[in-house]
């Protein structure tokens, strides 16, 4: 694995260990080192402290160099790989230089992908020394590291291997700085997306560099921080059992007096009719000392959406019988309350358990923060290109003003692309950090899957102590997904403010619900930007594409594949190519005569049917186009020779409106190829 160390050692049993929490064995270190790192990683307690030491987070990634000016053209650039800070040649070889760093910190995140990823030599130079401390094949040291799972891993398992995202949380710490460099080893071939997360220390602080020979000298440590990341009960204390009734338009709570204690573990199971509604119409309210802190949704405060999606990671689990658990540590000086309001329009009942620790509140002590909004019906902008022309913009999950530590975030999003090809994809966008009031951000990523820990946009469900995706099904096509990030050792600590901004980029013009919820601690005194979004957590679940989506015009034009089915009909998706509008257009393929599709469209009933924009791929069969009950056009694709036929028809329509096609025959010979016709839009005035 190591230069000088065996490369592929067997994974070390943590199963079999004898299992405690290592924080219950925490050691008082003056120095930072390789072990109080692997300690703090599972120490709840110290993710509630505003860091002493303190550091600045860092972060070194492949993301295009053509982003140089905030809102130019390039501001979306998204060849997002094989991009590095230079190239050194040392001994005759070229390394590219993934990251270079001086002064005191500790390399707490590693992730990559690409194609043939990691098939060169990475070398990681430590404290400016010549010779590499470090010396493997990349994939093996990310991903097959002998120090075994969850440190090292790669998702989702479901996925082929090199089309994963392999991550290392190991702590590497370094005295007086880091280089880390790739030799590739297919002349230039390869692509190579990557990410490191670094700390770098406040000047002062002592650190010891990490050296190969500590793996050894601390498997037992390994092991039981392997085994306590895969804990996610709650942590022992004592209980306040719940039994709340939530009549609709109420509240109810539970109150906690105890002086000088942490909620360490929350348990809720929902009983009503309607379970998702459920999932977004109840309101989980935390209160601190009498300061309000948390207002989320309570299924995207525990990770699941509207819909109930088992998952299990460090701080959240699902269980199939819809029994949902946090165990963020949540301190308080003398007081909390745990509220939960029904916003709907029906009862529910929530039971449930609170459970505290003893916590001892000092001067560095920071509350526990959750945040919700939507973006609801959000346009995407025009179909994209590699340069991030098109329309893609910045969303902002948060911004944040005071001390604190941000530590995750879950977004619950439904797509309405029309699925079937890679351009349905949402997430091209990269997260864009700024820290302490930066004009320009420091933390810029490589794509949405690549900062919850995943690649390729798939779609495979996965979990992991510090990412999850319990549903990927609107990756591709239409419906929803649920991607979850939460940090340990890579938090991101501020010390006058943090804004967090996630680009939109969408390969297709359409529409989609968005909502992130963030998760940080603060100060006393702390403030974010969010308002409670009542409106968002209101509006109608989307569970199909036009329940976000109106098939009606704008701006005169109705795109094909906003037609909205009758029913939902099989060989019926999205055919995509730049020279259509949109990029996109309702494509029916493999017809037999005599079949047909209905469609529903709304207009202004003065409104008259202008034109059609219709094309084959095949170009071998005779369509009928009838609306509302009347044939108004026979179309024989074979006599298409462009890519497009506007056809101008110039009918009268009504406020609803019904739009069938019907295959009527095709052309023998060209049979095997399969009947198919693909409208692109409507025009309408």
């Amino acid at each position: 694995m190591f230069r000088n160390y065996k490369l592929f050692a067997v994974f070390i049993s943590i199963f079999s260990l004898v299992g405690f929490t290592v924080s219950s064995q925490q050691k008082d270190y003056k120095t930072v080192t390789f072990e109080s790192l692997l300690d703090e990683m599972v120490d709840r307690d110290a993710l509630t402290r505003y860091p002493a030491p303190y550091y600045v987070f860092q972060q070194f990634s492949s993301y295009d160099r053509h982003t140089t000016e905030i809102n130019d053209s390039t501001w979306f650039a998204n060849m997002d790989c094989s991009y590095f800070m230079r190239v050194d040649e040392i001994d005759g070889r070229k390394e590219s230089v993934l990251m270079d760093t001086k002064g005191a910190g500790a390399i707490v995140r590693f992730w990559i992908t690409g194609n043939n990823h990691g098939a060169g030599t990475l070398r990681i130079y430590l404290d400016g020394k010549k010779e590499p401390t470090i010396e493997t094949k990349l994939l093996d040291f990310i991903s097959k590291n002998e120090v075994g799972y969850p440190l090292s891993s790669s998702v989702s398992p479901k996925t082929a291997y090199l089309r994963r995202g392999h991550n290392l949380y190991l702590p590497i710490p370094y005295a007086k700085g880091c280089k880390v460099t790739y030799e590739m080893d297919t002349q230039g071939k390869e692509m190579l997306y990557y990410c490191i997360n670094a700390r770098k220390y406040q000047e002062g602080v002592k650190v010891e560099s990490f050296q190969p020979k500590m793996i050894e000298a601390n498997r037992e440590l390994i092991g039981q921080v392997n085994k306590s990341l895969l804990n996610t009960a709650p942590q022992l204390g004592n209980g306040q059992v719940f039994d709340l009734p939530l009549a609709i338009a109420s509240e109810n709570s539970i109150e906690i007096d105890n002086t000088g204690k942490a909620i360490n573990g929350i348990t809720v199971k929902i009983h009503g009719e309607n379970l998702e509604r459920a999932l977004r119409d109840i309101i989980v309210k935390c209160t601190f000392d009498g300061n309000q802190t948390v207002w989320c949704p309570i299924g995207d405060f525990f990770g699941t959406g509207y819909e109930m999606h088992p998952s299990e990671t460090y701080y959240t689990k699902v269980d199939e019988d819809g029994t949902m658990n946090v165990s963020w540590l949540m301190p308080y000086k003398k007081n909390c309350k745990i509220s939960f309001e029904n916003i709907g329009n029906v009862t529910y009942r929530v039971t449930g358990n609170v459970t505290t620790k003893p916590y001892k509140w000092t001067g560095n002590s920071m509350y526990f923060h959750a945040s919700w909004k939507q973006f609801t019906a959000l346009s995407t902008g025009e179909n994209k290109t590699r340069l991030g022309k098109g329309g893609c913009f910045d969303m902002n999950f948060v911004t944040l003003t005071g001390k604190g530590v941000y530590v995750g975030d879950v977004i619950t999003l439904f797509n309405t692309s029309l699925g079937g090809h890679w351009k349905s994809w949402w997430g091209e966008g990269d997260e864009k950090v700024y820290l302490d009031g930066e004009k320009w951000p420091s933390i810029i990523g490589t794509g949405t899957e690549d900062y919850y820990g995943y690649a390729w946009c798939e779609y495979h469900p996965f979990d992991h102590p510090y990412l999850s995706q319990p549903i990927g099904g609107g990756n591709f096509k239409f419906d929803m997904t649920v991607n979850m990030r939460y940090r340990g050792l890579d938090a991101m600590p501020f010390s006058k403010s943090l804004k967090f901004d996630m680009e939109m980029w969408h390969w297709t013009k359409t529409k989609l619900n968005f909502a992130p919820t963030t998760f940080y601690y603060m100060l006393p005194g702390g403030t974010d930007n969010i308002e409670p979004d009542y409106k968002g957590a209101k509006a109608k679940l989307a569970f199909g594409r036009f329940d976000i989506l109106r098939p009606e015009p704008e701006k005169g034009k109705l795109e094909g594949e906003n037609l909205k089915p009758i029913k939902v009909e099989k060989h019926t998706s999205g055919f995509y190519h730049d020279d259509v509008s949109g990029g996109v257009a309702l494509h029916w393929n493999n017809a037999t005569p005599g079949e047909s599709r209905l469609f529903e469209f709304y207009a202004n009933s003065d409104s008259q049917l202008k034109k059609i924009a219709l094309t084959s791929n095949n170009k071998n069969g005779v369509y009928e186009i009838i609306l509302n009950g009347k044939n108004i056009l026979s179309w024989d694709s074979s006599t298409n020779q462009d890519l497009l036929q506007l056809v101008d028809l110039n009918v009268e329509l009504k406020r609803i409106n019904s739009l069938e096609v019907k295959f009527v025959s095709g052309n023998n010979a060209a049979k095997k190829k399969g009947n198919d016709i693909i409208i692109d839009y409507l025009v309408i005035h």
